[in-house]
């Protein structure tokens, strides 16, 4: 099942075309590129975040209720990316 924003609820996309779409949706909200979700284990140094690390930036943003708390945690999130 698909809701109205596009996301494969229940785990089933119907093609590979329909992951990588949300893949890239997910990689353009994040500012990242799309290979960050295809990096393989064992490669060098990690450049840029793994899948698992945005998957739980997202979910612990997701959970502050207060608009003022997220504008700061966006804020510092955007400082630490800068340096």
């Amino acid at each position: 099942m698909t809701d109205a924003g596009g996301f494969d609820l229940d785990g089933t996309a119907k093609s590979a075309h329909e992951r990588e779409m949300l893949l890239r949706q997910i990689a353009d909200a994040l500012n990242i590129p799309v290979t960050t979700f295809r990096r393989r284990t064992g490669s060098s140094v990690a450049r840029g975040p793994s899948a698992a690390e945005c998957a739980a930036l997202l979910t612990a943003f997701s959970r502050i209720d207060d608009p003022d708390l997220r504008k700061e945690c966006l804020a510092l999130a955007e400082r630490y990316s800068r340096t």
